[in-house]
């Protein structure tokens, strides 16, 4: 994808100070362009500018230059700009909408949630709660989480999965344990399938644990909550394992629950929440507007509108099939829409 404002910024900063006007001349010509001939301004800017905004954007064609015969600091630079990153049209991590090469579209009110959860303090939530009943972008989340625990909060995000699973409530917190480099030999010995009762020594062990932890923060994601095998021992071991997150507001941890159902209300404990839902054409319209906006901007609210509904034709029915289908061809169209290409030819009109 082309580069976003703040990347061409740092790009040409970079090449301001590494180079000397004749080097950057001597590089403009390798790409048959005259730098003189740019318009008036920073001359590594309006270089990296003009590339950008080619039909089609050339800014790759650039970047593998620099990283052939940059120095150290300039191939650095063009490396990291090279490798699939994320996309926002404003910059931040928090509002980006392509992930690597994923759409991620809307989720506005999730968003909104996680402004506080990713900025910290004694009185913000350490738990977040994604619900929803039948497949709706639950598990989608995942990649966004993984993208903001990087970005902001500098933590290492891992994903334990229930689906499938035949956990007693002793084997998941061994799980949870082993996951989070907690000390293992700390958690009791359990009975199987012991009631919320006797759960209590192993939330006991773990709130322990939690209070030793240092250095590296996490953010556990617990994926497949609602899935017909969890059950009803696990749901309660979650929430008490929740409970104990919370109560700690540690600086090293954050519990993410995806498809939690049972209601919590604010006295029991202080969660930001979310309620998904998968993306309707208007979503999507506004999402390929927002990335064209970053490229030549040939694309009007009309036509955004058409290529969304064209795009959701063929899926009469928007479920977890459909959306695994329909992803990839956003991500097509996106991919598109910022080279400055048409998504696909007009339709003629009928006679």
């Amino acid at each position: 994808m082309p580069l976003t404002g703040s990347q061409i910024a740092k790009l040409a900063r970079e090449l301001s100070e590494q180079w000397d006007l004749n080097r950057l001349r001597l590089i403009a010509s390798d790409l048959e362009v005259n730098l003189d001939t740019l318009p008036p301004g920073e001359r590594a800017f309006r270089l990296v500018e003009h590339m950008n905004s080619r039909f089609p954007p050339r800014d790759r064609e650039l970047l593998e230059l620099l990283r052939e015969r940059g120095n150290i600091r300039i191939r650095a630079v063009a490396e990291v700009l090279l490798s699939p990153g994320y996309f926002s049209p404003n910059g931040a991590a928090l509002d980006a909408i392509v992930l690597g090469r994923a759409p991620f579209v809307d989720r506005a009110d999730l968003r909104t949630e996680l402004q506080a959860f990713t900025n910290p303090s004694p009185y913000t939530a350490r738990v977040l709660v994604v619900r929803g009943e039948d497949p709706c972008g639950k598990s989608y989340t995942w990649g966004f989480l993984q993208h903001l625990a990087f970005a902001i909060v500098g933590a290492k995000p891992i994903r334990l999965r229930l689906e499938g699973k035949s956990y007693t409530p002793r084997d998941f917190m061994a799980t949870v344990f082993n996951l989070l480099s907690l000390d293992l030999s700390r958690l009791p010995a359990m009975t199987d399938r012991p009631q919320l009762a006797r759960v209590d020594p192993l939330i006991s062990a773990f709130k322990g644990q939690l209070a030793t932890m240092a250095g590296q923060r996490y953010w556990l994601v617990i994926d497949g909550i609602n899935d017909p095998s969890v059950t009803p021992e696990i749901t309660e071991t979650l929430f008490a394992l929740a409970q104990s997150v919370d109560e700690a507001r540690s600086d090293y941890l954050w519990l993410v629950l995806l498809g939690f159902s049972p209601p919590i209300t604010p006295s029991e404990m202080l969660v930001a929440e979310e309620y998904a839902q998968f993306p309707h054409p208007a979503q999507v319209a506004e999402h390929l507007q927002c990335i064209d906006a970053a490229g030549p901007k040939r694309l009007t609210p009309r036509r955004a509108s058409n290529i969304a509904k064209r795009l959701f034709e063929a899926f009469p029915v928007i479920d977890k099939a459909a959306m695994e289908q329909l992803t990839p061809l956003l991500e097509v169209l996106g991919e598109r829409i910022m080279k400055g290409e048409q998504p696909w030819p007009r339709r003629r009109a009928q006679n």
